[in-house]
């Protein structure tokens, strides 16, 4: 896969859990909108990726339908909030044009556009104690 026309940044996603359809502007991207659907499904384990090539692998916690009506976009279960900026900020498009994705020149009526919702893991900073352990124990094994 390459990132531009080019080919002057080509680059392999190594093999791994499937990757979402679209890019997200950086690896702690919350949400994504994908106008044209997934077939990824709630719970499973995906990498969200940038078109840099970097990749982190993350749960996908919820896949939201969306209605896409004249009157705006909006999720088709009740009671569910969406934060529109965070999902255009994390998906790097601007937030007028997904709110109104219906007069959108790439609008597709017939497909059912989706936000996943991404859980990511808890990463663990090494403390002091910890690094200092870890220290101890190379000059221990010298």
């Amino acid at each position: 896969m390459s990132c531009c026309p080019a080919n002057f940044c080509q680059f392999q996603f190594p093999d791994g859990p499937p990757l979402t359809d679209n890019p997200v502007t950086n690896l702690n991207a919350r949400y994504l909108f994908l106008p044209y659907g997934t077939l990824l499904q709630e719970g499973e384990v995906v990498r969200i990726w940038m078109e840099s090539g970097q990749t982190q692998t993350v749960l996908l916690e919820a896949k939201v339908p969306l209605a896409i009506k004249p009157s705006g976009v909006t999720g088709q279960e009740h009671g569910v909030f969406l934060p529109w900026q965070l999902i255009a900020l994390d998906s790097g498009m601007e937030e007028e044009d997904i709110r109104k994705w219906y007069f959108h020149p790439l609008h597709n009526p017939e497909t059912q556009a989706v936000v996943l919702k991404f859980k990511h893991p808890l990463n663990t900073k090494p403390t002091l104690k910890m690094r200092l352990m870890q220290w101890l124990y190379k000059l221990r094994t010298l």
